[in-house]
């Protein structure tokens, strides 16, 4: 497979479908119904959020293979999530005072203004809301909807990470015994949310923890599973059509949620690697698809906050533009020159490392 692909144009135009679908929610309120919901069987964002995860899958596991170690690898997606995540929770909550209802000392003597960004920085607790903000929106209270796949993206990191560690990765049997071992565990447990029998003990948090789980990781895995098997996939567009139709025609069982998931992994791969010349600008633009998903909602609540009454459609042609900038602004000035830092720590740390005589 050729190093030029169309992967940062597939993450842009998925982050831009978590923005379109968002929209509607923040237009009309949370029981709006969101564009392909009915079609699909999840709204297209949490369907853009699934793609993202295949994609992921995919690069984390070159990324663990090729890392020099963990500690090299862990520095990498520190660098990657972190430094975009602190401005963006930063700006919010400096921001939030202006769509707050509360007065200027009011919000600033608040304790849940100084608790936003450590809770969003510790990805578990986020903290969803900002003293007196969006209030009045029609989807109220909540800054940034988007943050919470960031903690169950980073939970994939830690298994690849895991994985790699322990040779499971490099060795076909091992790898094979996991992808065995994962999907016995993946049927268990959905067949015991999908019938109702989960534990007595089990509080409902525990019990959306596994949904997500159920819904993300199998994603991910699949990612990971297309990388380590790549020389074997068969990217064709008849592989597509034939996994498409299987999907279609899986409607209404219990297995189409999987049947989705093979059909938009050969989807995305068949296009990822394609020679398309016309989209392999993109690659020299940057990645903007995490700045786009980290700031897209708390914009388009700025935009439902002073566009009162605006429609979904109205969001997406105000926000839009708006967050490309942001998050352009974002790459070039934050995420890009943190992910130079790389290097660097790494060099740094081997430097002050005693070395050992044998």
């Amino acid at each position: 497979m050729h190093r030029d692909n169309n992967f940062n144009f597939i993450r842009a135009v998925a982050a831009l479908a978590v923005l379109v679908s968002h929209a509607y929610p923040l237009a009309w309120g949370s029981r709006t119904v969101q564009p392909f919901e009915e079609a699909l069987g999840l709204p297209l964002g949490r369907f853009a959020v699934i793609i993202f995860f295949i994609v992921s899958g995919y690069f984390i596991t070159q990324s663990a293979l090729r890392s020099k170690g963990p500690f090299d690898f862990w520095i990498a997606r520190f660098l990657r999530i972190y430094p975009g995540l602190f401005v963006s929770l930063s700006l919010t909550a400096l921001l939030g005072v202006g769509v707050s209802a509360l007065s200027f000392a009011d919000y600033f003597s608040s304790r849940e203004t100084y608790t936003y960004l450590p809770a969003g920085l510790s990805l578990l607790w986020i903290q969803y809301s900002l003293p007196g903000a969006f209030g009045s929106n029609p989807f109220p209270q909540v800054v940034n909807g988007s943050l919470w796949t960031l903690f169950y993206e980073v939970l994939c990191y830690a298994m690849v990470s895991a994985l790699a560690v322990l040779g499971v990765l490099q060795c076909k049997i091992r790898r094979a015994g996991f992808f065995a071992a994962y999907l016995i565990v993946y049927v268990a447990v959905k067949a015991m949310v999908l019938t109702g029998h989960t534990p007595a003990w089990a509080s409902p948090t525990a019990i959306n923890f596994l949904n997500h789980l159920l819904e993300l990781t199998p994603a991910f895995v699949i990612g990971v599973l297309f990388y380590l098997y790549r020389d074997h996939l068969p990217l064709n567009f008849t592989i597509c059509v034939v996994f498409v139709l299987c999907t279609i025609f899986s409607a209404n069982t219990p297995f189409y949620r999987e049947m989705l998931l093979f059909s938009a992994a050969f989807c995305t791969f068949y296009i990822g690697f394609r020679s398309l010349q016309a989209l392999y600008p993109f690659n020299n633009l940057g990645d903007y698809s995490y700045g786009m998903y980290i700031y897209a909602f708390p914009i388009e609540q700025l935009v439902a906050y002073f566009f009162n009454g605006v429609s979904a459609l109205g969001i997406v042609a105000i926000a839009t533009p708006i967050t490309i900038a942001v998050s352009a602004a974002s790459w070039h000035t934050i995420e890009a020159p943190a992910l130079l830092l790389r290097s660097k720590i790494a060099l740094g740390v081997s430097i002050r490392r005693p070395e050992i005589s044998t």
